[in-house]
């Protein structure tokens, strides 16, 4: 048999019912009743000439049940819809349907439907000469089905499209895997190899500092103290004002009262604000500690920052055996354990404020609690601001992988800064000394 080429007119009514038919009874349209009732209306309103119908929106409405003013962006049912339509048709005509002499496609990029009606004609018929008197069948005209050949603009349309679709995925997915190898193989920061054991760890932080002993004076005393000297109105304003202690003033045991666990200094604080800063931006929970408020056993349990030397226990007891360590017992000051020659010491203006001082950092993944270890311990004030401000800025800390070995952020670290301080404010610190066992 021989087969001609598609012909360009619309098949009988008849013909293209049969066809329909057809393929809502084949096994790729059967169990979908959606795929059959969008082809249906596309046949139908392409046949009636209407293709003002054949708009996404309206079919969405006519078919789906959708609100005329629903928004097609938000629910694509038409054009996902249109596109199984596609596929099931491709899986009909390659399969049950290679035989059918009508031919029904829905181009991408449109809801027309277009159709096509193949003839055929005999080439050569073999037919047996007995008579029609001996009671056998006439024989049977077989016509061969030839495959569907795409035309030479549908394969053109088609590679452009998949050259389109191929530049579209290079443009997402090579930026995707450029940035994935660089986030994978990026250098860590130093910052964050050394806070990595507390922030990685699944317990809250304990950050703890000690407290400083203060003594005030008795609300009695301070009254007296009103009543035999005149204050201005700003001065007057509670009990908060220096009170100048001459050396004939009389001081009696009760005009003193002595806080242990209440005050905090200064340039504590401002290492706690940094500590809570840093541990906040990385997510990691943290619970603030002062003077009595922690035994052993909250250090047992979690990760601890120490803040703080001598007016810290837990500091002196936690690091009094480290290759370097504070003492205060005539003088504060750091030594080195190996080599007690080997001393740094604040120094002071004629004042008594530190013009210079010093903090030792102890870093410890696994310290004598059995939790990872942080202290920031400077021998004023000042050189714990310094040194808490040093191991919470990014910048600065890149100075420590010039100063430590390699592989410090394995082992267990301390190390120790030098900080000038100008009009009663620490500056930037400098490394000055680095051990790591």
């Amino acid at each position: 048999m021989e087969r001609e080429d598609r012909v360009g007119i619309l098949p009988k009514p008849a013909l293209l019912q049969e066809a329909l038919d057809e393929i809502f009874h084949s096994s790729p349209f059967r169990a979908s009743k959606q795929s059959q009732q969008l082809l249906r209306y596309i046949v139908d309103e392409t046949l009636a000439g209407r293709s003002e119908l054949l708009k996404e929106r309206l079919i969405g409405v006519n078919v789906f049940g959708r609100r005329p003013d629903y928004d097609t962006n938000e629910d694509p049912i038409v054009r996902a819809r249109a596109a199984e339509v596609r596929k099931r048709l491709a899986q009909f005509y390659v399969g049950e349907g290679s035989r059918s002499a009508v031919r029904i496609e829905i181009s991408p990029g449109s809801y027309l439907a277009s159709f096509s009606e193949y003839a055929t004609r005999p080439a050569s018929v073999s037919v047996s000469s007995a008579p029609e008197q001996s009671g056998m069948e006439a024989p049977k005209l077989v016509l061969p089905t030839l495959p569907h050949v795409e035309r030479p603009e549908s394969i053109h349309r088609n590679q452009q499209r998949r050259r389109r679709l191929i530049i579209s995925l290079s443009a997402i997915v090579l930026p995707c895997l450029a940035f994935g190898v660089w986030f994978l193989l990026r250098p860590t920061a130093p910052i964050d190899l050394f806070w990595k054991p507390l922030i990685n760890a699944p317990n809250p932080v304990v950050v703890y500092s000690g407290a400083n002993a203060v003594y005030l004076l008795s609300p009695d005393f301070i009254s007296r103290y009103k009543s035999t000297h005149h204050l201005d109105g700003l001065k007057s304003q509670g009990l908060e004002f220096v009170v100048p202690i001459s050396p004939d003033t009389r001081l009696e045991p009760d005009d003193l009262i002595a806080y242990k666990n209440d005050y905090l200094t200064i340039g504590d604080l401002a290492a706690n604000v940094r500590v809570a800063s840093l541990l906040t931006s990385h997510r990691q929970r943290f619970d603030l500690r002062l003077g009595d408020d922690v035994v052993f056993g909250d250090l047992r349990q979690n990760p601890t920052v120490l803040i703080g030397a001598f007016n810290n226990s837990w500091t002196m007891e936690l690091t009094g055996d480290l290759p370097f360590n504070v003492y205060g017992a005539q003088a504060l000051s750091i030594r080195e354990q190996a080599n007690p020659g080997r001393i740094w010491m604040p120094t002071y203006d004629s004042d008594g404020r530190a013009t210079m001082d010093y903090a030792v950092i102890t870093r410890m993944p696994r310290s004598k609690t059995g939790q990872a270890l942080i202290a920031i311990a400077g021998l004023t004030q000042k050189g714990t601001q310094g040194a808490a401000d040093f191991v919470t800025d990014p910048e600065q800390m890149k100075r420590l992988s010039i100063s430590a070995p390699n592989d410090w952020y394995r082992k267990n670290l301390q190390f120790i800064l030098q900080t000038r301080v100008v009009n009663n404010t620490a500056t930037s610190p400098v490394v000055v000394a680095v051990k790591a066992w």
